[in-house]
């Protein structure tokens, strides 16, 4: 398969807008998960998982569950990161274990029944890799008509899900070949493309995975070319093969007509007609208790009006969290992220990464210059928006890391740039539900309770000196609301001299450069998201001209987001980081 989508990971936003309450508030996420299956001839499986991952200080262990496994087993647990440290496998794993106690240590939990945990410490935060090893016997079973595989290798439970995945299956030894014409592959649970290349078989997904999302793998291989250990005489593979696509889009061809369109939705079309689908489907949009009423949305959206006044800095100062309740709760209307955006360069200008500077021109004259300081310090816990803008503003600045607006704008529209702003893109586009929040009204508390905190920040009680070092978090945070211009006319109000005495207040309310600024960065991922939504057609209209009887032969081609039935290896097991 030659032509694997490998860019385009906006498709799925508005699918998003279901994601279950049962998905983990994590800050952690996981950039690319590379998953290589290398078959033996006695049907056992090498399976070797690498994950680029950002790690924040949350939980202690990272683990895959596999569940109905039996008869088959796994064993031989090995784990290595970035440093290419060997962990130190000590068996049966304890996973009420601290975070120390379990940095550099990898273990199994055997459940029972055919249930296992293949755990790992998380060690260290920030930018990690791991790559986790593991063997499963009997992962090809052998059927009378032919022998396969049905196995899931991401289970719809795993928190966080991967932005981008890929699986390749190999043979352990050169002649163990596969091809279209001996072999099938077939792939449930996901939007990606599936094919064979060089001998392999290869699934791909072509969107960042929503929190229903899975990996569920088929592989049929001829008599003879394998000899699995483990034997099935009361079912066939054909059998086993129409429970998996009943319901699938591979059978289904008012599916596959009605699905090509939807799962290639990029984000500004996600974006641009997102509030029309959710007020069309007001049902399906659930509140607090769970249900879809419109009385009880509006009796939430009055109790948020009425929370408390929160005045620290809320959820430990993570924009993007707050961008996301925020987005949330704004129900019937289109996503902001413009404003997360601005608010994280005002981030990143109050932590001295970013600054506005008078500098002197080819002219002779004074101006204002954006300047960018070449390193993120060490010492702080970046978040992967801010990270990945950094990395943009400081590849646009050049050698003098003065940013020039027009710079930045031509940076981002350049195509041999398009994979590094498509990771900021992916870094910028998060989401949760309304239903997401139900078992975290207290970080609702804080959100709402400080943007009512802001709102009528003259009516609050004489400031004291202690807080205006808070001022300038204010001032981002009011950016993230929308409310910054009263904020910060408020702040004049009651301490004009901090706006005269102090640099940082002067940079962040500076109105001459920072629009200007923000307006490239929103031209720039604009550019970006029109050429994928052209890439987009362009891949539908290719998946339409395929032939739909070798797609659902197992010759490879888009993959079902539905289907996925007649019981799987590996289904139910869970996984992520706890």
């Amino acid at each position: 398969m030659k032509e694997i989508a490998k860019g385009t990971r906006f498709f799925t936003l508005t699918l998003m807008l279901w994601a279950s309450s049962a998905m983990v508030f994590a800050q952690s996420v996981l950039h690319d998960l590379d998953i290589r299956v290398e078959l033996s001839r006695n049907g056992d499986a090498r399976i070797t998982e690498t994950r680029q991952m950002t790690i924040d200080n949350k939980g202690t262990e990272c683990y895959i569950g596999l569940n109905e496994m039996s008869p088959s087993t796994v064993k031989d647990l090995s784990v290595s990161d970035e440093s290419r440290q060997r962990y130190e496998n000590i068996g049966e794993w304890k996973v009420d274990r601290s975070r120390s106690e379990k940095a550099g240590r990898c273990g199994i939990v055997e459940k029972g029944n055919g249930c296992y945990e293949l755990c790992w410490g998380l060690g260290d935060s920030g930018q990690r890799t791991y790559v986790t090893s593991y063997t499963i016997t009997g992962l090809v079973r052998g059927y009378p008509d032919a022998d396969a595989l049905r196995h899931v290798f991401l289970d719809e439970n795993v928190s966080p899900k991967p932005m981008h995945a890929k699986v390749t299956i190999v043979g352990a030894d050169t002649t163990l070949v596969f091809t279209p014409d001996t072999c099938g592959i077939w792939g449930f649970r996901f939007y990606g493309e599936l094919g064979f290349e060089n001998g392999t078989m290869v699934a791909e997904t072509t969107g960042p995975m929503n929190s229903e999302a899975a990996l569920y793998i088929m592989a049929q291989f001829p008599k003879g070319m394998l000899e699995p250990a483990i034997q099935t005489t009361d079912d066939t593979f054909e059998h086993k093969k129409q429970l998996a696509l009943e319901g699938s889009d591979y059978v289904d061809v008012d599916i596959e007509q009605s699905s090509g369109d939807k799962r290639g939705m990029n984000a500004p079309t996600a974006m641009g007609i997102l509030g029309g689908t959710i007020i069309c489907l007001g049902g399906i949009l659930y509140c607090f208790s769970g249900s879809g009423s419109r009385k009880k949305r509006k009796k939430i959206m009055e109790w948020v009006k009425s929370v408390d006044y929160f005045q620290s800095i809320p959820l430990e100062g993570n924009l993007q969290q707050a961008n996301d309740m925020l987005n949330a709760f704004n129900v019937g209307k289109v996503p902001n992220y413009k404003r997360l955006i601005s608010a994280t360069i005002l981030h990143l200008i109050n932590e001295g990464v970013f600054s506005v500077e008078p500098m002197m021109t080819e002219a002779g004259e004074m101006a204002k210059r954006f300047v960018v300081k070449e390193k993120l310090p060490v010492e702080k816990d970046w978040s992967p928006l801010a990270y990945k803008m950094h990395e943009i503003f400081n590849k646009a600045s050049g050698e003098n890391h003065v940013l020039d607006p027009k710079e930045l704008e031509t940076f981002m529209e350049n195509d041999n740039n398009r994979k590094v702003v498509k990771s900021f893109l992916n870094a910028l586009h998060t989401m949760r539900t309304l239903v997401f929040y139900e078992n975290h009204k207290d970080e609702v508390c804080e959100v709402f309770g400080f943007k009512r905190f802001l709102e009528d920040f003259t009516l609050m009680n004489e400031r004291h000196l202690t807080e205006i070092k808070l001022w300038n978090d204010y001032m981002v945070w009011a950016t993230l609301y929308g409310n910054a211009e009263q904020v910060i006319k408020d702040m004049k109000a009651i301490n004009p001299e901090f706006f005269k005495m102090d640099q940082v207040a002067i940079q962040l309310s500076d109105n001459d450069i920072l629009p200007v600024v923000y307006a490239s960065v929103f031209k720039g991922t604009d550019h970006v998201f029109d050429i994928m939504e052209n890439s987009r057609k362009e891949h539908v209209r290719s998946y339409r001209s395929r032939s739909s009887s070798s797609r659902s032969s197992g010759g490879g081609g888009r993959s079902s987001y539905r289907g996925g039935g007649g019981g799987f290896s590996g289904r139910g097991g869970g996984g992520g980081i706890r």
